[in-house]
């Protein structure tokens, strides 16, 4: 990742670099609105965290555990007991994106701000802002290294060790919706209101090329192997190929598409997408064909996420009626949607509009050992 030098303006009210007084001071505890005992009891032994902002302004924190059995014929039934671990008002305006990177957590607003957390230690940093000119779109982490994009057309990095603004990357002619770092961390793309796909040569931080695209693209990510990426559209998903930038697969529905993740099974690429029909569908990138379509909210599917916990590819959806569920994404695929029992569900009686999730750190932990054990 590119560096650069550090900004020396001054504010007339101090000496201090105007960088550093864009981290606000103003901490508050992350566990405000939940009491003590509920705290104690959710805490230290999840399994794995959903994290949700919402229209509502508030970020939800809902821990996941694991049934415990012993019965190895029981297994397929696996079941999930969800509870709130946080639940913070965090900002002034509808929050539009949640980002996490190692134990950092950031959310981006419609007010314009980045609000920092350590999910880890349940702290809470303060606020960057002041680099942005309008509503926080998206939020990706890299290494030590954070990007937000945002309406006012631009991309800024920062440095999370002091959480340093180090650059702002301009390239767009419109609202940035999206952006995928390439596992590499050499390469980022994004995608915009101006109906472009940006690659950014992170190395530089500079813009790479720029190629028109069909539409507006309102969600891109690389695939597993990082030869292919996704554009999501409103009533499509196409498939790119990174060799030559030429399209390699369509998928279509007359829904609106709200968002998408991928999934690989026995070798083979799924998109799952979740729609304003409040439907589930799951696609083969090989031959564009839907193979599975799932039923189970009661209002539009707004975000999709999977997460690998105690053997289980775990499907984490929410729905704009403030409901988060989990599947198994086999089970899905095996049974092409139909009669699938849900492995566990939270309300937290918000509109929801943004999701990510992230593996317990006791867990984490002890998977890292155990690989060092063998």
């Amino acid at each position: 990742m590119a560096s650069t030098k550090k900004r020396s303006h001054t504010n007339d009210d101090d000496s201090l670099p105007v960088t550093k007084k864009q981290l606000v001071e103003s901490k508050s505890s992350i566990d405000a609105l939940l009491s003590s005992s509920s705290l104690q009891q959710a805490e230290g032994d999840e399994d794995f965290r959903v994290i949700t902002g919402t229209y509502e302004r508030i970020l939800y924190g809902i821990n996941a555990y694991w049934a415990p059995t012993n019965d190895k014929k029981q297994q397929d039934k696996k079941r999930l007991t969800m509870a709130p671990i946080f639940i913070v008002p965090a900002h002034t305006g509808l929050i539009r994106t949640v980002g996490l990177g190692g134990h950092f957590l950031a959310s981006g607003s419609t007010d314009e701000i980045i609000r920092l957390y350590d999910v880890k230690k349940r702290k809470e940093y303060g606020s960057l802002g002041g680099h942005h000119q309008g509503d926080i779109t998206d939020i990706k982490f890299y290494g030590k290294y954070m990007l937000t994009a945002s309406d006012d057309h631009s991309i800024c990095l920062w440095r999370t060790k002091d959480w340093e603004y180090l650059k702002t990357l301009k390239g767009h002619k419109g609202r940035i919706n999206s952006m995928a770092i390439h596992p590499s961390g050499k390469i980022a793309l994004s995608v915009s209101a101006d109906r472009t796909v940006v690659v950014w040569n992170l190395m530089t931080a500079k813009k790479a090329s720029s190629n028109k695209i069909y539409g507006e693209g309102m969600k891109v990510l690389w695939n597993g192997k990082a030869d292919q990426y996704a554009i999501m559209f409103d009533r499509n998903i196409k498939i790119y190929n990174v060799a030559d930038a030429k399209m390699a697969q369509t998928m279509e529905h007359r829904s609106k598409f709200h968002d998408m993740c991928y999934y690989k099974a026995d070798d083979k690429e799924y998109v799952i997408s979740g729609h304003e029909d409040k439907t589930i569908r799951m696609w083969d990138v090989a031959t564009g064909e839907c193979v599975a379509e799932l039923q189970g909210h009661a209002f539009r599917v707004k975000t999709l996420t999977t997460l690998e916990s105690q053997g289980v590819t775990v499907l984490i959806s929410t729905s704009s009626d403030g409901w988060i569920k989990c599947w198994d994404t086999k089970q899905v695929l095996e049974k092409k949607g139909k009669d699938v029992q849900e492995l566990g569900h939270y309300n937290t009686k918000s509109r929801i509009t943004c999701c990510v999730a992230h593996q317990g750190f006791v867990k984490q932990q002890e998977e890292e050992d155990q690989k060092e054990s063998h």
